[in-house]
């Protein structure tokens, strides 16, 4: 018989989604709430120090972890998504996801306009994808939301929570986090979200995004996103 021990169920775990030989594998619990369960896995790979990050949630809140899959093979401007898990209904464990640990990266609240860029990058990568993300749950926003001034500018994907603590600087660029918010809808909502959210005037941003969006800001736009907030 093999003296040799077969690895512990989380180095396999950290080895089978990357599909790479890892050792020193350690967890620590970095968020243990009724919203959300996070925990941090450092690792050793190619004899680099690496982590990961584990998040489960309740399943009513498990938007997320349908949605950001799909956002990471269209676009680098979300976090890299490693695995996931959807249990049967049946089973009482939470959804969960293994994606890339930025829970210590600065956010990038000194650069709005690069988080708009950001922004607007995603929404052209899924651009054509409205089936697939209602498919995976992603709601439209109500008529009232679509009516007046904004009817006319196209659905997208909005993130529906956006403020500067969620879109953090990597060597990529600006990532966007945190998606359980999102919805289909008009994506002027988001700037005029991160404005408040900074303190500044919403009207530079939002100049900025209906100009990479292909438009040209009406007159009573920014008050109509402003009053669906």
């Amino acid at each position: 018989m093999s003296d040799e021990r077969a690895p512990d169920p989380l180095t396999s775990f950290i080895g089978r989604s990357l599909r790479a030989e890892v050792s020193e594998v350690s967890e620590e619990i970095v968020q243990d709430t009724t919203a959300a369960e996070i925990d941090r896995v450092r690792f050793t790979q190619d004899g680099e120090r690496r982590s990961l990050i584990v998040k489960r949630v309740p399943p009513h809140t498990s938007l997320e972890v349908k949605l950001l899959p799909h956002l990471a093979r269209k676009s680098d401007r979300v976090p890299a998504v490693y695995a996931r898990g959807i249990p049967p209904v049946t089973v009482a464990a939470w959804p969960w996801l293994l994606i890339e640990d930025l829970l210590d990266v600065p956010p990038a609240c000194d650069d709005l306009p690069a988080i708009v860029r950001a922004k607007v990058a995603i929404e052209q990568a899924v651009r054509a994808d409205a089936p697939a993300l209602g498919a995976l749950g992603v709601p439209r926003m109500g008529q009232l939301a679509r009516a007046g001034p904004l009817a006319d500018w196209p659905e997208v994907l909005v993130h529906g929570a956006l403020r500067c603590a969620y879109a953090v600087r990597t060597v990529r660029g600006i990532v966007i986090t945190e998606w359980r918010h999102a919805s289909l809808g008009c994506g002027l909502l988001d700037v005029v979200r991160l404005a408040r959210d900074a303190k500044v005037d919403p009207l530079p941003l939002a100049v900025l995004y209906a100009g990479l969006s292909g438009r040209t800001l009406g007159d009573r736009d920014l008050e109509a996103a402003g009053n669906l907030i």
